[in-house]
């Protein structure tokens, strides 16, 4: 029972921080580098029990280098430090996560993208059960906004493929992503947790009508059946989501607003002693966000950002109610000189979870500063 409860917390993480590679291949756009700083701070107050307190600081490096035209290469490495405490109990968790390599390449006059990604293991893995787990349970509460969810995983390989086209004046695309995430060791004294591979489709499309310019996608994806130590454990189901946003452009601001859905299957549990199937229950609950936002040009260099939104989770089939956060950020950004920019943003949250048994807050704030060459 323990090891299941161990394996689980790891496949729950898998699931909620799916790993992205987004390539976008754009003419005679310069050499970059991004240093992003983020800190989140989430407080959660349950009826009748103790306060669980979690602040986690965080630092990316990103980068993109144009090898040649239509030829590119990325980069992101991050590391995190967590510090939880739970009444009178304290936990602690720093490391480094793994090192993302990304190269794309069009083709067709930029309407065909081939794309390809390692995930090398440099991130910290063999996590300690009594301490740094209750971290990781923590972070793997849906409800949650978290820039860093995962620390260290096995060797990792993506591919990807896209094509785009217009028919009159809409602009679509499709595109598909095959993940595999190889063997790990998650937490000390146990053995290898073998996530499944994952495969995601997606179309998107964009049409303008005046001012005011549409955008929606749609997507599902597929996942593998996790294994460890050589036994089947767990297995994802299958998830659908789409988003749609309208955003209406002036001469001094853009307003913007959006919505998303994702539906959710039922996920497998495997018995680690026959192989049978224990459950086949909803792990998290399908998930309703809108949004809405407006940015503002201040003079030449400065721009400003507001934004209002709402995130409704509905109960999963595993004991946890509904979720129901709203959410309001402001951001501003300033090109210091045609090769340097800063932006700096704060982010508040508020409301509830499992069926209003659990107040939550938190605050999120960041800044980044971006170097192009």
């Amino acid at each position: 029972m323990r090891i299941r409860t161990i394996i689980t917390a790891a496949a729950a993480l898998t699931a909620l921080s799916a790993a992205k590679a987004d390539c976008q291949i754009i003419y005679k756009q310069p050499g970059s580098s991004l240093l992003r700083f983020h800190y989140s701070d989430w407080s959660l107050k349950p009826t009748g029990g103790s306060k669980e307190t979690l602040s986690q600081t965080a630092t990316f490096l990103s980068g993109f280098i144009p090898i040649r035209d239509n030829f590119e290469a990325r980069y992101e490495i991050v590391s995190g430090h967590n510090d939880l405490q739970t009444g009178a109990n304290d936990a602690a968790m720093s490391g480094l996560g793994d090192l993302r390599l990304q190269v794309a390449h069009s083709f067709s006059q930029d309407r065909a993208l081939l794309s390809a990604g390692l995930n090398l293991p440099t991130g910290k893995k063999e996590l300690n059960v009594d301490d740094e787990r209750s971290i990781i349970d923590f972070l793997a509460r849906d409800y949650l906004t978290v820039p860093m969810r995962r620390y260290g995983e096995g060797f990792g390989l993506n591919l990807q493929a896209g094509a785009a086209t217009t028919l009159g004046s809409l602009k679509c695309g499709l595109s598909a992503v095959y993940d595999h995430i190889g063997s790990y060791l998650p937490y000390e004294g146990y053995g290898k947790y073998d996530p499944g591979d994952a495969l995601s489709l997606t179309a998107t499309a964009e049409v303008a009508s005046g001012k005011i310019t549409y955008t929606g996608d749609i997507g599902f994806s597929l996942f593998g059946t996790d294994v460890f130590e050589g036994e089947d454990i767990y297995h994802q189901g299958g998830q659908f989501n789409a988003r749609v946003t309208a955003a209406r452009r002036g001469d001094r601001y853009t307003t913007s607003l959006g919505g998303q859905m994702i539906l959710r299957g039922r996920n497998k549990r495997y018995n680690l002693t026959d192989g049978t199937i224990d459950s086949q229950l909803k792990q998290y609950g399908d998930e309703y966000d809108l949004f809405l936002r407006v940015a503002f040009l201040l003079g030449k260099s400065w721009n400003i950002g507001t934004m209002v939104g709402t995130r409704q989770i509905g109960a999963s089939e595993e004991g946890l109610g509904r979720s129901s956060l709203l959410h309001c950020a402001l951001d501003v950004s300033r090109d210091l000189s045609r090769l340097i920019g800063v932006d700096l943003g704060v982010m508040y949250h508020t409301g509830s979870a499992d069926g209003g048994a659990i107040d939550v807050g938190g605050l999120q704030m960041y800044g980044g500063l971006k170097v192009s060459y």
